[in-house]
């Protein structure tokens, strides 16, 4: 994802991997949209398909940067260009399945070129031993430039990566052009049976973090066995090279949310996308035609507090003994998400168990806690609870659960609970919000909570809502409820196909563009 500034005309551009005529992985490409306010969509013509040599079998994720180039702004979109398959961390590697590549527009987006010089990077790492190389991000970085005594303008590249035998390593590289980059150093090198794919790196004061997706083996209880990380730390040299020392760590969210991209909006706040990927049956994604979809936006921030007993929530921390202080990262959605609302707000809980819609959002605090309570809401609900998803906030037992073992009397999806480690510091209320948009559950608490979690009712009638608080006191209770959310695609109209494989034409090998190498000076960008 990128953000570009034109005069006073604020856009965001968004790219994401898109599977042209198919709800299934492979065949790999980038569709597009763009947006003013990261909550209202609009679809752009795709950016880039499958070509016909080094990228024919697909176009992994990447990120987009850009400068100014002989005095007119360009973007660069980097991306893993696919030539073998298949490609999985847990299967031999294929010799030069993978390289690295870039794309350019010079129209803020309207077209996109591939670069003469693609592949960039030709060779993975370990060679044979490799077991991945992809999802290539690029941004400056001042802590590391600095630490490497380098020009605050230096671009880096982190690249998933790992060793056979070993386990996941985030390759690091370097580039004073854009086009020209240097290996480094394996900036994170974990002796783990799984696979790291990097999505941002940010810093927050002198905290430096890196946000990854990890992806472990066929024994893993998760959705599609991957999961988003953060972790904090600082850089430092070990042997002539930087390395990242983590400090502290986090999930970014519990659920089945993937391949987030973290940046700066217009504000200067950071902002975190992510996919909701399906947890839907096969048959039931191809009958939709569609597969994953956006979450809503959200926004990272630190939390500091005292120092407190934290029991068995010691990773999340970075506990500093000397000044008294503890600090985390937190989440929480991004403020303009407020604008979805479609209705006026329902103050009262009994108002709940009159919802009848697929769409709506909670909020709720629950003040003077003893720490044993469970708190459950009911969502798309049928009469009599034949078909029910609950949302159990298990303050007792630290836990926040997506029950769903009854959301689907036809088990078009799974229905295994998403849930997550939850736990309230001493005297702190709790603060959440739920929000039910046809799939899908989002649901937060306390700012540094989020998880994402897909449903599949069979029955038109799932449209209930209900709570059970199991005795606690209700006038502890604020309560808020919004039934009716604002459609975040606006333009498009329903039952219509949302991507034509004519939109863009083919491009031969031959028509490769370039661009000058020469960046005149830097462009403040947000993303």
């Amino acid at each position: 994802m990128h953000s570009i500034a034109e005069d006073l005309d604020q856009e965001y551009l968004f790219c994401y991997q898109w599977n042209p005529g198919t709800t299934q992985a492979g065949n790999c490409a980038w569709g597009m949209a763009k947006s003013k306010d990261l909550i209202t969509w609009e679809d752009c013509p795709p950016a880039l398909r499958n070509g016909r040599s080094y990228d024919y079998l697909g176009l992994s994720s990447g990120s987009i940067v850009s400068g100014v180039v002989e005095g007119k702004r360009v973007l660069f979109l980097f991306y893993t260009s696919v030539s073998a398959l298949p490609i999985r961390w847990s299967k031999p590697y294929l010799d030069g399945c993978e390289t690295q590549s870039v794309a350019f527009s010079t129209d803020l987006g309207k077209s996109w070129h591939r670069h003469e010089n693609n592949p960039l990077l030709r060779v993975a790492p370990k060679n044979e031993a490799t077991t991945g190389w992809r999802d290539p991000f690029v941004s400056t970085w001042e802590a590391l430039s600095t630490l490497l005594g380098a020009d605050p303008e230096t671009d880096f590249m982190m690249i998933a990566s790992g060793k056979r035998g070993h386990g996941p390593q985030l390759q690091l590289c370097q580039s004073n052009n854009i086009f020209d980059w240097k290996p480094l150093c394996m900036l994170l090198d974990v002796k783990a049976n799984s696979k790291v794919s990097p999505t941002s790196e940010l810093n927050i004061g002198e905290r430096q973090y890196i946000v990854l997706g990890i992806e472990e083996d066929n024994t893993s209880q998760r959705h599609s066995t991957r999961y988003l990380l953060w972790l904090s730390g600082i850089l430092l040299i070990e042997n002539s090279r930087p390395i990242f020392q983590i400090r502290s760590h986090g999930l970014l969210d519990h659920g089945i949310a993937y391949a987030a991209h973290v940046f700066r909006d217009a504000d200067g706040k950071i902002t975190q996308l992510g996919w909701a990927d399906d947890a839907a049956k096969r048959h039931v994604v191809e009958r939709q035609g569609w597969a994953g979809c956006l979450t809503h936006p959200r926004e990272l921030y630190e939390i500091s507090r005292p120092v407190a007993n934290l029991k068995d929530d010691r990773d999340r921390w970075d506990v500093d003994e000397a000044l008294g202080t503890m600090t985390t990262l937190g989440i929480r959605l991004a403020p303009q998400v407020t604008k979805l609302r479609a209705h006026s707000q329902s103050p009262s809980l009994e108002s709940l168990r009159n919802v009848r819609s697929m769409n709506y959002e909670i909020e709720a605090t629950f003040t003077r806690l003893s720490g044993n309570e469970k708190f459950i809401f009911n969502v798309r609900q049928s009469p009599n609870s034949i078909e029910v998803t609950k949302v159990v906030f298990d303050i007792g037992n630290s836990r926040i659960i997506v029950d769903r073992s009854r959301s689907s009397l036809e088990s078009l999806g799974s229905t295994c609970p998403d849930a997550g480690r939850f736990h309230l510091l001493s005297g702190e209320d709790l603060n959440i919000r739920i929000f039910v948009d046809n799939s899908i559950l989002e649901v937060y608490a306390n700012d540094c909570f989020a998880l994402t979690s897909r449903v599949y009712p069979s029955l038109e009638t799932s449209l209930g809502a209900s709570y059970d608080f199991g005795g606690f006191e209700e006038r502890q209770v604020e309560f808020r409820c919004w039934e009716g959310i604002r459609n975040a695609w606006p333009g498009r109209i329903v039952d219509e196909p949302l991507l034509e494989m004519n939109l863009i034409p083919e491009l031969n090998d031959h028509e490769s563009a370039v661009v000058s190498s020469r960046l005149v000076s830097p462009m403040p960008v947000y993303a």
